[in-house]
C-alpha cells in the first residue's frame, strides 16, 4: 500500500503539501489538489485514520447501543447513523443490550473504554433506576443522544439530548383513522411500561377517543411490549377474555403483525372483521400478507440527526431535543366497520 511519502516523491512535492491536498486544505491550489488526488487514486492510497486521529487527539469513534439490530426499526435508525458517520469521517462501534438494563450498562462501559467521542443510545426498557446509564456517563462528559424514547429526568443532564418522533400525535392519528371508519370499540395494545414512546402513543389514543366523545375503557387496553410474539400473546389474551372490539391500535408494527397472526389463526379476517393500525411503517408494513396501515416515522433521518446533535453537544452549547413529525400511511389492514 502506498504512503504519503511515496506520493509526494512521485509528484516532487513535500509530504505536508500532499497531506493538505488530500484534506482539501484552503492553502493548496486547485491544480495541485487535482494532481495529488489523481495520484492517490492511481496508487489506491488508503488514509491511516488511526494515525490521523492520534495526531488530532481524537478517536474518530461513535458508540451506538441498540436493543437488537435485527428489529427493523432499530436497523433503520442505525443506517441513518452510519450514513451520517461516513459523511463526518467517523466510525460506528455497535453494541447490543438485548433490551436489558444490565447489558446496556456493560456495553456503555465498553464504549467508554474505547474513548468514543459520542454515544447514541436506544434505551433498554427498565422498571427502576431509569437514569443509571446517564449517571454513569455524567462524569465522562461524553455527549449522549437518546433515540426512540427517553426517561423522565433526562433533561437534568447537560450532555444529554434526544431525538424522538411525535408519539402522542401518532397515537392520535391512528385512533382518529379508525374512528373515521366508524369504529367505536378500539383495542389498544400498549408498549412497555416506563417508555416515553409508550406513554405518548397511549396518550394520543386517549385524546382521540375523548375528542370523538367515545368513552375510554381500561378493559380495552392490553400490555403488549415491542415484538411480534408479544403482540400475538396480547391478542390471544384479549380474545380469551372476550374483549369486545372491532379495531385495534398497536404500539408498533411488530405488535400489529403479531396481533394479526393471532386473529387469522383464530378465524378472524383482517380488515373485514377486525381493523388494525400499526406504528413505524417499516419494511414489514408494506410487505406483510395484510398490507399494514401504519404511522410513518422518518427513522433514517432521525438517526442522521441524532449524530449531528451529539456533536452539537460537544460544543457545550444548549441543544434542543428534536421531535420529528409523523403521518399515517393507509393500506389494507383497516376498513369501514361492517353493518
Amino acid at each position: 500500500m502506498s504512503t504519503l511519502k511515496e506520493i509526494a516523491a512521485s509528484l516532487n512535492l513535500s509530504v505536508m503539501a500532499v497531506s493538505k491536498a488530500l484534506r482539501d486544505a484552503p492553502d493548496i491550489s486547485v491544480s495541485t489538489k487535482a494532481r495529488v488526488q489523481a495520484e492517490a487514486r492511481r496508487r489506491h492510497y488508503i488514509p491511516n485514520r488511526a494515525a490521523q486521529n492520534l495526531r488530532l487527539r481524537r478517536s474518530g469513534l461513535v458508540g451506538v447501543v441498540v436493543p437488537q439490530i435485527n428489529h427493523l426499526e432499530n436497523s433503520q435508525l442505525v443506517w441513518g447513523i452510519e450514513r451520517q458517520a461516513e459523511a463526518m469521517g467517523l466510525q460506528v462501534v455497535l453494541g447490543h443490550s438485548l433490551d436489558r438494563a444490565e447489558n446496556e450498562m456493560r456495553e456503555v462501559q465498553k464504549l467508554i473504554s474505547r474513548q468514543v467521542e459520542a454515544l447514541l443510545l436506544i434505551p433498554a426498557v427498565r422498571w427502576q433506576n431509569r437514569l443509571a446509564t446517564l449517571e454513569m456517563l455524567r462524569s465522562t462528559g461524553i455527549p449522549t443522544v437518546l433515540l426512540d424514547a427517553y426517561p423522565a429526568g433526562a433533561d437534568a443532564f447537560a450532555q444529554v439530548s434526544w431525538v424522538v418522533c411525535d408519539d402522542q400525535r401518532g397515537g392520535q392519528l391512528a385512533t382518529e383513522h379508525l374512528l373515521e371508519l366508524g369504529h367505536r370499540e378500539i383495542l389498544f395494545l400498549a408498549g412497555p411500561n416506563g417508555s416515553s414512546s409508550s406513554a405518548g402513543r397511549f396518550s394520543g389514543y386517549q385524546r382521540a377517543l375523548a375528542a370523538a366523545g367515545v368513552a375510554y375503557s381500561d378493559g380495552l387496553v392490553y400490555l403488549a411490549g415491542k415484538d411480534i410474539e408479544a403482540g400475538r400473546q396480547a391478542m390471544l389474551q384479549a380474545l380469551s377474555e372476550k374483549a369486545i372490539f372491532s379495531a385495534l391500535v398497536a404500539h408498533n408494527d411488530n405488535v400489529a403483525i403479531g396481533a394479526i397472526n393471532a386473529l387469522l389463526q383464530q378465524g378472524f379476517r383482517v380488515p373485514e372483521d377486525i381493523s388494525v393500525v400499526g406504528f413505524g411503517d417499516g419494511l414489514l408494513a408494506s410487505n406483510f400478507r395484510v398490507p399494514l396501515t401504519s404511522i410513518r416515522i422518518p427513522q433514517t433521518e432521525m438517526g442522521e440527526t441524532a449524530l449531528r446533535l451529539a456533536f452539537d453537544l460537544k460544543k457545550e452549547e444548549p441543544v434542543q431535543p428534536r421531535i420529528f413529525p409523523v403521518e399515517i400511511i393507509v393500506r389494507g389492514s383497516a376498513a369501514k366497520i361492517r353493518g
